[in-house]
């Protein structure tokens, strides 16, 4: 692998991983707003908004103040009435089912930001790369935070003593690498859910793209298949022993499976609405979320009367490193300063403010246990 593969092809996988994220982030949102709406509402915000009981917290947050973001060592104001959340899709390389010390969180394949824009009436998304080189917290199993190292940022979804901790180490670590930007709830699915939505909708027809002929070999290069649950699991998920192995082949087979996928979900309403209703109690009880129902309700209105202002991607240059120290070269991706600014400043709308006053100890969020 080149070491600056992926700075070379930065343009092309934007592109593809525009449609993919918002496409993703619809459907997701989308099921779990028809399954919240058919629900009990004291019922669903009593079990939904229990990750935040302990601390008091309820959304939407007080907005309209001004924030004070730092990035690399200049520091910004934005005014508008902003709300965040944070999309995070994780592999099977953990034991999330594991309890105290067996426990063990996932690798963030997906790590998307999602920014509602109540000012402008405008909404955008930022596809953060999963190998981007982040403070991250090694938290203890009992959720207490031990040391922090600069690593891929997608491991720190690794550490906690349960999905929740995971999630909220996640968005932290997030939060940290854009300058302490307020981050306002966190939706998780893992990778595998996939099986469940292309079961739901009996199963999504591609033309292969790539030689899979390594992983799975009724998956022929060219070939038109409607896939079964594991085949669309691999055609997703697997990079590695596929094709030329490079996360860009793979985004392209995400664009292609989500935009049949999202055509077999709208299909499948329109015959039967309770679908959805369904599929969200599927995967209700696989998701880690602090959403509650007007959350969502909220989010869904605003993708709708708002201006859709795209997906965003920091420029950067990808090697190969060893700082996880397991002895194996890793991708390491390191995020050009000047694209971070430019893309927090659009869309944030971010004033730089060279007297900005920063209290040493900020106020920390309280999650729940």
């Amino acid at each position: 692998m080149q070491n600056d593969l992926h700075s070379r092809k930065q343009r092309q996988i934007k592109a593809v991983a525009a449609v993919v994220g918002i496409v993703v982030l619809i459907v997701i949102f989308w099921i779990a707003v028809r399954g919240v709406e058919k629900k009990t509402a004291g019922r669903q915000r009593d079990k939904a908004g229990a990750n935040n009981a302990e601390a008091g917290q309820e959304f939407p947050k007080e907005y309209g103040k001004e924030e004070i973001v730092e990035l690399y060592g200049d520091y910004y104001t934005y005014n508008h009435d902003i709300e965040t959340w944070l999309f995070i899709g994780t592999d099977k390389s953990g034991n999330e089912t594991g309890k105290g010390e067996d426990y063990r969180g996932s690798m963030a394949d997906v790590l998307l930001l999602a920014v509602f824009d109540k000012t402008d009436k405008t909404y955008g998304f930022l596809q953060l790369d999963r190998d981007t080189i982040a403070e991250v917290t090694m938290m203890q199993t009992d959720g207490s935070d031990y040391v922090s190292a600069d690593l891929q940022i997608c491991t720190a979804h690794w550490y906690g003593g349960n999905p929740k901790q995971s999630c909220e180490n996640t968005v932290e670590a997030v939060s940290g690498f854009l300058g302490g930007i307020p981050i306002d709830g966190y939706y998780s699915l893992g990778m595998e859910d996939i099986a469940t939505l292309n079961h739901a909708v009996g199963g999504v027809e591609v033309t292969v793209l790539g030689d899979f002929s390594k992983v799975d070999p009724s998956l022929k290069e060219g070939e038109r298949v409607l896939l079964n649950d594991e085949q669309a699991f691999t055609y997703i998920h697997d990079r590695y022993g596929v094709a030329d192995e490079t996360n860009v082949q793979r985004m392209q087979r995400h664009n292609q499976y989500m935009k049949a996928l999202f055509a077999k979900v709208n299909e499948k309403f329109k015959e039967s609405p309770g679908f959805i209703n369904e599929l969200y109690e599927e995967l209700e009880d696989r998701a880690v979320t602090n959403a509650k129902g007007r959350d969502l309700s909220r989010i869904m209105n605003q993708m709708v009367g708002g201006e859709n202002r795209g997906i965003y991607q920091i420029e950067g240059e990808a090697v190969l490193g060893r700082r996880l120290e397991d002895g194996i070269d890793h991708v390491e991706f390191y995020p050009d300063e000047d694209s971070v600014k430019e893309v927090m400043t659009e869309l944030y709308h971010l004033e730089i403010d060279e007297d900005a006053e920063v209290e040493d100890d900020e106020e920390e969020i309280v999650w729940g246990e």
